[in-house]
């Protein structure tokens, strides 16, 4: 007869209930995966597979017993990780998004709003189209499987049990990176935005010389053709900008959970 221990049984769920935490919480809150479209029992039926592919290649997971405080602790910490994961792409990839909503304003196409699926909110047309791009592109560089990555090195970093977690260093690391949002956006914005600021000064120069022509006829075509004319030029080069992003945000995301491992210097970053 074979008996089993309350400890082998706890050892045998957690190998595959932990990472199944990380991997849910990061398809929670990464691109594409988060979307509202995608149903919850498709995200947790692919949190479960990617976790038992996972769970044989990690390190092994201590015993705890998931209805103790310690257990409760360690759920939170599995979700606060893999959440952080995601979060860290999304906020970088956002800043494609924000770039073609001011790109779009300044063309006149603050009128033209669309019900953005993936983000779950109103945008201008411009700025939908650019995000789906830039979604498709993320898949295509296999976005999805850098952050996988990602999560199965944080087992290494911030193995499960650990004491130490995402403290304050890493949430303030990442509320910081906020400012990079607007900061890439507008670098990404700026030659439409510089081409769209000089018609701006032609045309106010043009009512000086000649206040009987109707400007709102003129410079809404004008406005039109030439930030169009700025997104034709920015298509050739939109792999490159995606895939600096995708670094950017999977560096971020392994720069934050080295912060929160074990050992890491204390204290905010800057301080």
């Amino acid at each position: 007869m074979i008996s089993l221990s309350s400890l082998q049984l706890e050892q045998w769920v957690g190998a595959f209930f932990w990472p199944f935490l990380r991997v849910l919480a990061l398809l929670s809150t990464a691109p594409v995966f988060s979307a509202a479209q995608v149903p919850i029992q498709v995200r947790v039926g692919l949190a479960a597979a990617v976790a038992l592919v996972l769970a044989p290649m990690l390190p092994a997971m201590p015993p705890v017993q998931l209805d103790s405080a310690l257990g409760w602790s360690l759920i939170v910490q599995q979700l606060l990780v893999g959440g952080v994961v995601g979060l860290a792409m999304s906020l970088i990839l956002s800043s494609v998004q924000l770039a073609g909503s001011i790109v779009g304003l300044q063309m006149g196409l603050g009128f033209s709003t669309l019900f953005d699926p993936l983000q779950g909110v109103e945008v201008t047309s411009l700025a939908s189209f650019l995000n789906l791009l830039t979604m498709l592109l993320f898949l295509a560089m296999n976005g999805h499987l850098l952050l996988l990555a990602v999560l199965a090195r944080s087992f290494t970093l911030l193995p499960v049990g650990a004491a130490a977690g995402l403290g304050a260093g890493s949430w303030h690391a990442l509320a910081l990176e906020g400012g990079a949002l607007f900061s890439l956006a507008l670098a990404m914005a700026a030659p439409a935005l510089g081409v769209l600021l000089i018609a701006n000064l032609g045309l106010a120069t043009l009512s000086k010389l000649a206040p009987q022509l109707n400007l709102f006829a003129i410079g809404f075509p004008l406005f039109f053709g030439l930030g169009f004319v700025a997104l034709y030029l920015l298509m050739p080069v939109m792999q490159t900008v995606v895939h600096h992003l995708v670094e950017y945000g999977v560096n971020l995301a392994g720069s934050l959970l080295r912060q929160a491992a074990p050992g890491a210097p204390a204290g905010l970053p800057g301080a």
